[in-house]
């Protein structure tokens, strides 16, 4: 019988790189703590929003507002909003600042524009807000959940978004706003776009000269002991003679407490010699109650100009660049930022000019060092998101800079950071919770024409809005966790999955419209030569090439599509409902989405492809300077483990595509040629004879049972799918095809050695020409099927069915059992044989 002791090999090593995945994006990346980073930093004054008076006087030569208006969403009673917001999603908006200064310190409502699309939006995300029990445990556990929000009916996103956090400390900037008197006489503001989260009244553009004594010492603080001042001497930005020579001022730039994970969230140590500073720093913040202005988040104006220090060009530098040097040496690093320009070509785009948009592709790595944070088998997870870069014009210097935007899908977390739009200064600048100091971040400003707009006969067809909507569709229900009150991270639900599950969306409501607006394919039957429909068509590759990635072999997750289906009318259902199946199996089928890094590089890649420019800003725990803490890289599956990490990726890609139709077609299809071809040459050199007249149906079912095990998964799993880069890696064909050709060659070899080791029963005839010309035939056909499915279970089966036919059918048993010699026989060994 064939050796059962290999039967639980294959399926031993399955399970654990399935269970390795599951459990780590399961478990929570810090220790529980019954305190959330927010309730120990709000407990600093500097953190609290009565510290700044509302009433400000600033000097309007050195700073500006933070944006036309400005305000901190206030949520209001279930009494109030039966009685100012009936059947309306309703907040109270403290005014910060406003085109009409007579309104700063007022609270007024706020609440939506009356517009067909946005009614969709606010009834698709409006819910109950009733805590379960993983709600309950998630606030145990240290996580800020929306609490003031558990039992409130008909919850919309703004009152989710005032309502995320315990205090009312939500500060916003809004955009195209309408103001108008209800029949009360009250001032209701009315907008279209969801709030943007912000950071400071007010922003100045400042040099940092150097701290200077003045009131008292922090207690904590990650330099030497004791602690450095918290007051810096500052110099303004002067727009007359374009330097920092203009006003000289004292700021505080307040260090952060120590949080429940023993870290300091951002330190001003040795802030005035970072070298990210050297073109000097946005400040966002208020004065406090001694006059003092007060920082609350920085932004080094050196990340955001649009001219990058280096520039890639060439298709493997920039594949390299990607894949390697952009994460490369990052610990080394620390401190330091990198802005490069990666293309394959120099392709003739318009010039980048004021109001431009592009993609934001946003990862961030880990924690090492002293106090750094652990990571699973060397996998550092990180964080994916989408965001928005806008072509700006600095209100200071007059220059053109890129403004950050991120769409967060974000699960409630210790340190208070909510799911929707963030400014950077908010997300990564905020002292209190900014990532830019402890982590090493990558975001790719994707400049791709193809997304831009297209206008056929006044259809308007948008690839980018119709990204960002689907991103705030998927951040308020994160928000309120879709009525559960809790959004944490599965394997089927997470930033990087919903994010792409955002992005597939889109995707199919972009292609619903083609197929519905008839204006698209009059004009691009029309106007076969027009420059819009040349950049359509391109746009079209780009929409193929992403799909087939994230749903790869047309493998769609039931939940992603039916979600897709609801939004684009194709499910008709009486109530809007997303559906959340957060199952292993709905997990496994968008796999490519399990890891920030792997979803941050291949989409990078696929936009590279086509023709898009990729201007990366690389940052490295910058700012003031924490001696305890190191940048990590972020890693797909295992890290960077030479050969065990390569391997393990591609035994799990390989493994969690099952083929659908046409694959099994392929797959029968190859199996049904080469049984031709191995029946031919077997029964015309007598190698193969007919046996199948006495076949014992137990011993069958047990003998295919075992076979396909091992030989048949076993085998394959390692000398073709391990061996092998799956064919998603997007390999050149000519190496693909050399490694596939060595693949075969050792698949061949390894027979040989192993009956005259391990398997004693297949000697001789695992050293016969014939079976191992045959060997070879079966390794081509499996190879062959592999590259066209890119599946595991596709090359097991042809390789199962093969033996199954050889052993029971054709032989194979009666000519092992007949043949093989014992495998310890000293005056026999197998080496010392003459080959018949």
């Amino acid at each position: 019988m064939l050796n059962q002791r290999r039967f639980w090999i294959p399926a031993v090593i399955i399970a654990i790189l399935v269970s390795i995945v599951l459990f780590w994006l399961n478990s929570p990346s810090e220790k529980p703590s019954s305190q959330s980073d927010y309730g120990v930093t709000s407990q600093a004054s500097f953190n609290q929003l009565e510290f700044y008076p509302l009433q400000q006087a600033v000097d309007e030569k050195w700073y500006k507002p933070n944006g036309d208006w400005l305000g901190r969403l206030i949520l209001p009673t279930p009494a109030e909003m039966q009685a100012q917001f009936t059947g309306l999603d309703g907040v109270w908006i403290e005014i910060y600042n406003a085109p009409n200064k007579g309104l700063i310190g007022q609270k007024l409502a706020l609440t939506w524009q009356d517009k067909p699309e946005l009614n969709d939006y606010i009834k698709l995300v409006t819910t109950d807000i009733r805590f379960d029990e993983a709600a309950k445990k998630s606030v145990r556990r240290g996580n800020v959940n929306p609490i003031r929000l558990n039992g409130r009916s008909q919850v919309g996103p703004l009152q989710s978004l005032a309502g995320a956090r315990p205090k009312d400390d939500v500060v916003v900037k809004l955009k195209d706003v309408q103001s108008y008197l209800n029949r009360t006489g009250k001032i209701f503001l009315k907008i279209e776009i969801p709030p943007i989260m912000i950071t400071g009244r007010f922003v100045g553009l400042v040099e940092i000269i150097g701290s200077v004594s003045k009131g008292s010492v922090p207690e904590t603080c990650p330099g030497v002991s004791p602690c450095s001042s918290e007051y810096f001497e500052v110099v303004h930005y002067n727009t007359k003679t374009e330097r920092f020579d203009g006003e000289k001022e004292i700021i505080r730039i307040p260090q952060q407490p120590l949080s429940s994970t023993g870290r300091f969230y951002s330190t001003p140590y040795q802030l005035e010699s970072s070298l990210v500073g050297e073109k000097g720093w946005y400040i966002y913040g208020a004065k406090d109650q001694e006059g003092i202005f007060t920082v609350q988040a920085l932004k080094p104006r050196l990340l955001f100009q649009l001219s990058p220090e280096q520039t890639i060009m060439g298709e493997y530098a920039a594949s390299y660049y990607i894949n390697t040097q952009n994460w490369q040496d990052t610990p080394r690093r620390k401190g330091k930022s990198e802005r490069s320009l990666v293309e394959i070509e120099d392709y003739t785009q318009n010039k980048i000019k004021e109001g431009d948009k592009s993609l934001i592709i946003h990862t961030f790595g880990g924690i090492g060092g002293q106090k750094g944070e652990s990571a699973l088998l060397g996998t550092v997870t990180g964080h994916f998101s989408y965001g928005i870069a806008e072509v700006i014009r600095d209100p200071f210097t007059k220059e053109l800079q890129y403004n950050l935007e991120y769409q967060q899908i974000y699960a409630h977390n210790p340190a208070g950071i909510i799911s929707g739009t963030h400014s950077w200064q908010n997300y990564m600048g905020n002292l209190q919770r900014g990532w830019s100091y402890t982590r090493p971040v990558s975001d790719v400003i994707v400049h791709a024409d193809v997304m831009a707009d297209y206008n056929f006969k006044g259809v308007v067809f948008s690839p980018l809005n119709e990204l960002i909507s689907q991103l705030k569709v998927m951040a308020a229900r994160y928000r309120t966790g879709d009525g559960t009150g809790n959004a944490s991270v599965t394997p089927a639900a997470s930033c990087v999955q919903d994010s792409n599950q955002a992005l597939y969306i889109a995707l199919s409501l972009l292609k619903q419209k083609v197929e519905q607006k008839p204006e698209i394919l009059d004009w691009l039957q029309n106007k076969p030569e027009d420059a819009q429909t040349l950049r359509f068509y391109r746009f079209a590759s780009l929409f193929g090439q992403l799909e087939a990635k994230l749903v790869p072999k047309q493998v769609v997750r039931p939940d992603w599509q039916q979600n897709a289906d609801t939004l684009a009318g194709i499910k008709q259902t009486k109530k809007y409902a997303f559906i959340q199946e957060e199952t292993i199996g709905n997990a496994l089928l968008s796999w490519h989405s399990m890891l920030p890094r792997e979803s941050h590089d291949l989409i990078s890649h696929i936009f590279l492809e086509n023709r898009a420019k990729l201007h990366f800003i690389r940052t490295n725990q910058i700012g003031g300077w924490d001696r305890t803490i190191v940048p990590i890289a972020p890693t797909s599956l295992f890290g960077e483990v030479p050969i065990v990490s390569v391997a393990a990726r591609r035994m799990l890609m390989g493994s969690l595509i099952f083929p659908k139709g046409q694959g099994w077609l392929i797959t029968g299809g190859i199996l049904l040629v080469y049984g031709i071809v191995a029946l031919i040459i077997g029964f015309t050199t007598g190698f193969l004879r007919w046996s199948g007249q006495n076949i014992n149906n137990f011993a069958l079912l047990k003998g295919a049972f075992i076979a396909f095990f091992t030989p048949a998964l076993l085998e394959e799993l390692i000398m073709r799918v391990a061996w092998l880069p799956h064919p998603l890696e997007d390999v050149p064909s000519d190496l693909w095809n050399t490694w596939a050709l060595l693949g075969i060659i050792i698949f061949m070899v390894y027979h040989p050695l192993n009956a005259v080791t391990l398997y004693s029963r297949g000697y001789p005839t695992f050293l016969k020409p014939i079976f191992l010309i045959l060997t070879g035939l079966l390794g081509l056909a499996c190879t062959v099927a592999y590259r066209f499915t890119g599946s595991l279970w596709s090359i097991t089966f042809i390789h199962w069915i093969a033996v199954i036919v050889w052993l029971f059918f054709l032989g194979g048993n009666e000519r092992l059992e007949s043949q093989h010699l014992p495998r310890f026989t000293a005056k026999k060994r197998p080496f010392r044989q003459k080959v018949s």
